[in-house]
């Protein structure tokens, strides 16, 4: 029998995190609908700009770091990565810091955009209360290693999710919590890329990913 517990748990993270802006564009519109009041109708206007512009970076950055995204080739540019990675980080409390030396244009394998969008991801997420995420890292001669620092206020990553990036993909103790990190971590495991939980601190946790 066939386990599909990651494909669910995938779905229903997906679904989960597109579906608040999704409604907002509608509370949006249904304010549009009955408001006559010039300035609401403003307010209204606003919200469903903003909230339909997060979720289209959302559904972007997803459709690479978790789809196919077969329009895009079997290589990937950095620059692709970055510019996604920040569009989607653009409606959120952490602010990004992922130059355009970190990686250049240079082209990696998608799996490998995959782990570093997903690892980005994974930074960003502890930062629960905001802050900063800096991301630094080069290529060169067909190696690649990149470095994402995230600090501000109690930052930390979930005991789960830490679990997964130390023991890997772990397909019995897959939770919608960890999902994300999971399915990164099997994509590491296929490629034999390691992923490092560098520090974890009081206020900073740094994530590292390479592919020596």
């Amino acid at each position: 029998m066939i386990d599909l517990k990651l494909t669910a748990l995938m779905s229903s993270k997906l679904c989960h995190d597109v579906i608040g802006p999704v409604g907002a564009v509608n509370n949006g519109i249904e304010l549009l609908q009955d408001e006559n009041n010039a300035d609401m109708r403003e307010q209204a206007v606003a919200l469903v700009s903003q909230s339909a512009g997060e979720a289209a970076a959302r559904l972007q950055f997803y459709r690479l770091a978790f789809g196919l995204a077969s329009g895009m080739g079997q290589e990937v540019s950095i620059r692709d990565a970055r510019d996604l990675c920040r569009a989607y980080m653009a409606y959120s409390k952490v602010e990004l810091d992922w130059p355009d030396a970190a990686g250049g244009a240079e082209n990696l394998s998608k799996d490998a955009i995959k782990v570093l969008c997903n690892l980005a991801s994974i930074a960003a997420g502890a930062l629960t209360r905001g802050g900063k995420l800096v991301v630094s890292g080069n290529i060169e001669n067909g190696s690649w290693q990149f470095e994402f620092t995230a600090s501000g206020p109690r930052a930390g990553l979930r005991e789960d999710v830490t679990k997964a990036l130390i023991e890997g993909y772990n397909e019995e103790e897959l939770t919608a919590q960890n999902v994300g990190a999971q399915y990164m971590m099997a994509i590491a495991s296929n490629n034999g890329y390691n992923i490092t939980i560098s520090k974890m601190e009081e206020d900073i946790v740094v994530l590292s990913a390479s592919n020596s």
